[in-house]
């Protein structure tokens, strides 16, 4: 056990930095909320400047999913304030999710986003000067959004003196103590897949099954299978469990072939035609330019490895289970 005067040499007291960033969560959470009335409001408006029919599944969809980002937000935002580790740690792994997706979309719209501004600006007649800004402020939002900001958040909750600062502060066993930072940050991503369910309505509950598609209601008994097993996976995970991970390898491997054969026996148009897309979605993903075929397979086949290979690496944690020994 650590003294009292070991303890104020050995680290650098965060409890403002603990504050600051907590506010910040809050604050994320807190707009998060607003979005939630602000999303029905518009797409009623312009579905109303449209006169066409309004798309409410995309907008209680994204409703329900802006609702978990403001409850979780607010709470870890509450747990830092307070220098709970739970917090901590849990805001180290969603801000390291956060971080790795936002680089991959970062590179994404520095891609394809010049291109369609292009498209845009050649059918609306636009001046060429405006649709550079408007591509310069659109890639500096996100990479702001998506980058910066959860860079700024992993820089400081890994700090060894904020783990430190919360350790005195709260040296009570947590459930959190059983649990490596490595292995909560895979529950936080089975976690986020369970959440991602909540989209599902937005694209009429499309779920690929070697190479066939279901929809609507049969869809959604299949989504609603894959959130609860996301839920077992990460209880499962977060308590290291053998059959979890064995579990996460062969699903991601099967829904990995699922997808890449659906790809290849459907193209974009009629993917998205099975997705039930208002109009406009269906044109700016048509603006895009995306793959089809083998290319759009490969990709998969890349985005799916790579979270094999994740997997892969965190086999370390998950003891084998000890055999019984009869009395």
């Amino acid at each position: 056990m650590t003294d009292q005067g070991e303890t104020q040499l050995d680290f650098k007291d965060r409890t403002v930095g603990l504050i600051i960033f907590g506010a910040v969560s809050i604050l994320i959470g807190v707009i998060c909320a607003l979005l939630v009335p602000l999303s029905l409001v518009a797409v009623a408006f312009s579905g109303s400047a449209a006169g066409a029919g309004v798309d409410y599944r995309s907008a209680l969809s994204a409703s329900a999913l802006y609702t978990v980002m403001a409850v979780v937000f607010v709470w870890l935002g509450i747990g830092s304030i307070r220098a709970r580790r739970w917090a901590r740690e849990l805001l180290l792994s969603i801000s390291w999710i956060w971080f790795l997706t936002g680089i991959c979309t970062l590179l994404i719209c520095i891609l394809v986003v010049p291109g369609v501004m292009r498209q845009l600006g050649a059918a609306e007649a636009l001046p060429p000067d405006l649709m550079l800004l408007v591509v310069l402020v659109t890639i500096g939002v996100i990479g702001l959004l998506y980058v910066i900001l959860p860079g700024l958040f992993v820089l400081f909750y890994r700090s060894p003196h904020v783990a430190a600062t919360c350790r005195v502060r709260h040296p009570d066993p947590q459930w959190i103590d059983d649990c490596p930072q490595k292995l909560l940050t895979l529950t936080v991503v089975w976690v986020l897949a369970a959440v991602s369910v909540l989209l599902m309505p937005a694209y009429n509950f499309f779920f690929p099954v070697f190479g066939a598609v279901l929809t609507g209601g049969a869809g959604a008994a299949l989504w609603a299978l894959v959130l609860a097993v996301c839920v077992a996976l990460a209880v499962g995970s977060c308590r290291r469990a053998p059959w979890a991970w064995w579990s996460g390898v062969v699903l991601t491997l099967a829904a990995s072939l699922s997808s890449i054969l659906t790809v290849l026996r459907y193209d974009l148009a009629e993917i998205t035609t099975l997705m039930n897309l208002p109009e406009e979605q269906v044109s700016l993903i048509a603006a895009l330019g995306l793959p089809d075929g083998w290319p759009m397979a490969l990709i998969n086949a890349l985005v799916w490895g790579t979270f094999v290979a994740y997997l892969i690496s965190l086999r370390r944690f998950f003891p084998p289970a000890s055999p019984s020994v009869d009395g």
